[in-house]
């Protein structure tokens, strides 16, 4: 059966006490008006009109806008309000396989219009509408988000719902009431998932991992057998067997291989670290590749910025950089290197060598002796 759909934009937008359309808030990381495309593409719509794109944003520049509903084809079209984001697509499909004259209304919030009956219509409130046709009504009021309290409400049933779908497929969530995964994202079977866990966007976690809590995880593709714990990672990829923190910070655009450790108070950057690097504490690696089994000993710094552009730090395989050292970028630091610690190092160091640049002590006996 051909479907089309009407979504009323031009509500009423004043209980939210915001700058921002209500159907642009946010429901578990999509918005109002995108769960509700989303929906109906599911159960089968084919076009979708909005009656109006003031306030909108140019995502939903695609959408033609409808001002007459002579512009409907003749075919069975749903009208929904833009802020009634909870009904699934199992629900637009109940509605075209059930026969009461025709016509539905959800509260006033959402009705079927049979073809041949659109010519009855006046694009007005929905409430009119449903009037106008005699619309038989019934009671979903609790899909309508018009106020911040029913909007943290819908986010509650809405939450509820995205994780019984992540436990049914084998993931394992301590506390499902102290845990924020929004509808993008997916994770594998076997994982488990702490209390306090934020994990959004479009972030893929893979199975058996272990994300402990007050993590916060967006858009980052984490691959098998990773744990990470109470740390921050953003727009990044982590390789299978990796661990990451506590208290570290994963910035965009790192990109992390297997079998790498991330220790606490580590923080990355743009770079890229090889299966088997080790970066264990109080570090900074940006705009760096660190090879396969390298350490990064603790409180080492890429020096990547010098106030007006930034530099590559590149480190081969098995080298060995030493505590508190600084590579000043750009450089290179070769293959199964050393760096001894406390260096400050400006110049290349080809492989197999070792770089001292410190200064050496100076010790006054009795310096201080009276």
């Amino acid at each position: 059966m051909h479907k089309q759909a009407v979504i009323l934009t031009d509500v009423d937008t004043s209980q939210m006490k915001s700058n921002t359309h209500t159907a642009l808030h946010t429901l578990c990381g999509t918005t109002l008006l995108q769960h509700i495309i989303n929906q109906l593409k599911l159960s089968g719509v084919n076009d979708i009109y909005l009656t109006s794109k003031e306030g909108l944003n140019e995502s939903f520049d695609s959408y033609k806008v409808l001002t007459d509903t002579s512009q409907l084809e003749d075919k069975d079209t749903v009208f929904v309000d833009s802020r009634s984001p909870l009904i699934f697509d199992e629900m637009y499909k109940s509605l075209y396989e059930e026969d009461i004259d025709n016509i539905y209304v959800v509260d006033g919030q959402l009705l079927l219009v049979e073809k041949g009956k659109l010519n009855t219509l006046k694009l007005d409130t929905i409430e009119n509408m449903a009037k106008s046709i005699g619309a038989v009504e019934a009671d979903f009021g609790i899909f309508t988000v018009e106020t911040r309290k029913e909007l943290a409400n819908a986010r509650y049933l809405y939450q509820t719902v995205i994780l019984d779908r992540l436990m049914d497929h084998g993931v394992t969530i301590i506390n499902p009431e102290n845990t924020y995964i929004d509808s993008t994202v997916e994770i594998g079977r076997d994982t488990v998932i702490y209390p306090g866990a934020v994990i959004e966007g479009e972030t893929v976690i893979g199975e058996n991992c272990v994300i402990r809590g007050d993590s916060e995880i967006t858009n980052a593709r984490i691959g098998n057998d990773v744990v990470i714990r109470h740390s921050v990672i953003t727009d990044s990829e982590i390789g299978d067997g990796t661990s990451v923190g506590p208290f570290a910070q994963v910035r965009p655009g790192t990109k992390i291989g297997k079998s790498v450790k991330i220790g606490n108070f580590v923080e990355t950057k743009k770079s890229f670290l090889d299966d088997g690097a080790k970066v264990s504490h109080l570090s900074y690696i940006g705009d760096a590749e660190v090879g396969k089994r390298t350490n990064i000993g603790c409180g080492t710094i890429t020096v990547n910025y010098d106030g007006v552009n930034k530099h590559k730090t590149i480190i081969g395989d098995d080298a060995f950089v030493g505590c508190n050292s600084n590579m000043m970028a750009p450089i290179m630091i070769g293959d199964r290197s050393v760096i001894a610690a406390g260096s400050t190092v400006v110049d290349d160091v080809p492989s197999d060598s070792l770089a001292i640049a410190r200064e050496r002590q100076t010790t006054k006996e009795n310096y201080y002796k009276k």
